[in-house]
């Protein structure tokens, strides 16, 4: 962390820990082969347009691609597809990732079928910043499932809460 204070970056890491997150899976179609990548680090951005932002490391595997790429997809997960989030962020089950639940479109980032809601998005941004970058996406098309219940992610431990 380019000269940063240790105490001060274990304090901000520990003040993360405490901050319940959605959990994600971002995806894109590169030449056809889906990829995708558990994260956290989104958030809406604005109603008008419609558009939010994703934050990925800049080691991941899948933010070069998203450089690339036209359209990004964000599939917020629900309470009962906890294994999506641990398939998606063990590069040891890459191979497993997209074998069921996904609706697969060469054209098109994939779409998990029964997420709690998935939100395709046009790239149009994006800014280099420390250790990630800021992928900025317009909303051109939302599914949504009826039962709200997502998948959250606090103190590194999965856990839901309903309202």
């Amino acid at each position: 962390m380019d000269g940063a204070d240790p105490t001060l970056v274990d304090s901000f890491r520990q003040a993360m820990r405490r901050v319940a997150s959605t959990v994600n899976v971002i995806t894109v179609c590169v030449d056809g082969q889906p990829m995708g990548i558990t994260a956290t680090a989104m958030s809406s951005l604005s109603m008008d347009p419609p558009s939010l932002l994703v934050c990925i490391n800049r080691a991941a595997a899948l933010h070069s691609p998203l450089e690339d790429v036209s359209h990004f997809g964000v599939n917020v997960l629900h309470a009962d597809q906890r294994h999506f989030a641990a398939m998606f962020a063990d590069r040891q089950q890459q191979h497993l990732r997209f074998a069921e639940g996904w609706e697969l479109d060469p054209a098109h980032p994939p779409r998990l079928e029964d997420a709690q809601a998935s939100l395709l998005c046009r790239r149009i941004d994006h800014h280099p910043f420390g250790t990630h970058s800021i992928f900025i996406g317009v909303v051109e098309h939302v599914t949504v499932r009826d039962d709200i219940d997502p998948l959250l992610y606090l103190n590194g431990h999965y856990g839901h809460a309903q309202i």
